[in-house]
């Protein structure tokens, strides 16, 4: 969830929190039925009531559709491949295989910058395993092949992937967003 969300989510709680207290408040009988009633009216014939009520309902449908989303950039540190090895299970961080899909594609010669993202996809097979599925963004050399750029990444990662963690089949998808020899900027290169 990122910064903004959970700002949103903490402002959104704080008010659901506050009609709770006033729900108490009014069951309890702390205030009499006239006075709450004439409040209530005087709250419904401000302007500022109303611009309340649509923030809330614009945070609502933000939230809303934010948790029906069914994908996500992100990856967070708790999300993990489990791998079944001869002693049992292994967990290895979506994390980790972010970052060995970046070293790959920035020792790759050619690839100046990279942008990797990844998420868990179904598999083709019949059980339906989850897999992970990468998306690698990448700023290329002007002077190199671009389709042998991108076939050697992916060899080299289905080679890692199949190898040393014993996934099968992965997705990998390239997308080259710009041709440039200009340096980039605070990408560390392998040399």
């Amino acid at each position: 969830m990122n910064v903004i969300n959970r700002i949103i989510l903490f402002f959104y709680a704080l008010a659901f929190g506050a009609v709770s207290l006033l729900v108490i408040a009014l069951y309890t009988r702390i205030f009499s039925d006239a006075q709450v009633w004439n409040e209530f009216l005087y709250l419904c014939s401000r302007w500022e009531t109303l611009a309340v009520a649509i923030v809330v309902l614009i945070c609502s449908l933000y939230l809303w559709l934010q948790s029906i989303s069914s994908h996500s950039n992100e990856v967070t540190a708790n999300e993990a491949v489990i791998v079944q090895g001869k002693m049992g299970q292994v967990r290895i961080s979506l994390m980790a295989l972010k970052n060995m899909a970046d070293k790959i594609a920035v020792s790759t010669a050619g690839v100046r910058d990279v942008k990797v993202r990844i998420k868990m996809t179904k598999a083709a097979t019949k059980d339906k395993t989850l897999i992970p599925s990468f998306k690698l963004r990448l700023v290329v050399s002007e002077t190199y092949n671009i389709v042998t750029i991108s076939d050697d990444i992916r060899y080299r990662l289905n080679d890692y992937l199949s190898k040393y963690i014993g996934i099968e089949n992965t997705k990998i998808e390239i997308d080259v967003k710009s041709i440039s020899d200009n340096p980039s900027e605070g990408k560390r290169h392998i040399v």
